[in-house]
């Protein structure tokens, strides 16, 4: 799925080009900006909270037949559901978190499940495992070369308060900071070591293959093209843009029949 800096960069795109000018003066105030940007990451904290990635994210994977995430959240915790009482900065932090939402659960329909999931019969599930967890490393360094410079900043202003019912403020802040600081110039990136470490793999190795364009584009580029990847992003951000624009303007939100995705499977 999407790495906190993909989701970073989907969040600037969304105010830049695509979200309605109501929505993007609101996000023009810099303590609404920064709640927004902490949403849209926030569904990956049970890395530092321990809770399991069903409990912030409300789906499965595989996903059967579960319904749209952000509809599961939204039901589970009617505070949630936007209101004009609610403040600005809680309801961006929310608009956020429902953007993250349809990005993975997209990722998982069309891009994880049809190439890499464990239905598919090409090499072992262990080796396509690996190999999703290299696209996700390699376009995770593209977007974050592409991370205006006062994101890291930006987003450790935001002051969660109380904004989750399932997630303390405390997880919220620890996981804004490790991702904000390693923003900051001169400091390392931990994606190729995070995944190698979860992967039980030698980091270098790993490391090797994710800078190496021929080996990238023998073992992953040549099962997920390029247009593939940027049909599934455009996709995910129009769906975002009127998700979000439908719960800030306290209506019902888009209803997609499990994301109304269609499962093609990879061309020869």
């Amino acid at each position: 799925m999407p790495t906190p800096f993909n989701h970073l960069l989907a969040a600037h795109d969304l105010r830049d080009a695509i979200l309605t000018q109501e929505v993007r003066q609101a996000l023009a105030e810099p303590e609404v900006w920064s709640a927004f940007l902490l949403g849209n990451i926030a569904p990956d904290v049970q890395t530092i909270s321990g809770q399991t990635r069903e409990a912030t994210h409300f789906f499965p994977v595989p996903m059967g037949q579960a319904p749209p995430a952000h509809e599961t959240l939204l039901a589970q915790h009617l505070n949630l559901r936007r209101s004009f009482e609610m403040l600005a900065s809680r309801a961006a932090f929310v608009a956020g978190y429902l953007a993250h939402l349809m990005f993975d659960q997209l990722w998982i329909g069309e891009i994880f499940e049809p190439i890499f999931g464990p239905e598919q019969t090409w090499a072992t599930f262990r080796e396509r495992l690996y190999l999703h967890n290299a696209l996700r490393a390699y376009w995770d360094a593209n977007d974050l070369a592409q991370l205006p410079a006062p994101t890291g900043g930006e987003l450790r202003a935001a002051a969660p308060l109380s904004w989750l019912p399932f997630v303390t403020d405390e997880h919220l802040r620890a996981w804004r900071n490790l991702i904000a600081d390693q923003l900051y110039p001169d400091q390392p990136i931990r994606t190729v070591e995070v995944f190698a470490e979860r992967m039980k793999v030698d980091a270098q190795a790993f490391a090797a293959l994710i800078s190496s364009p021929a080996e990238m584009q023998r073992r992953v580029f040549d099962r997920v093209p390029s247009e593939r990847l940027a049909h599934y992003r455009a996709q995910a951000l129009a769906r975002s843009a009127q998700l979000i624009e439908a719960y800030w303007m306290d209506v019902a939100p888009p209803v997609y029949s499990r994301l109304e995705i269609t499962r093609q499977e990879k061309q020869a």
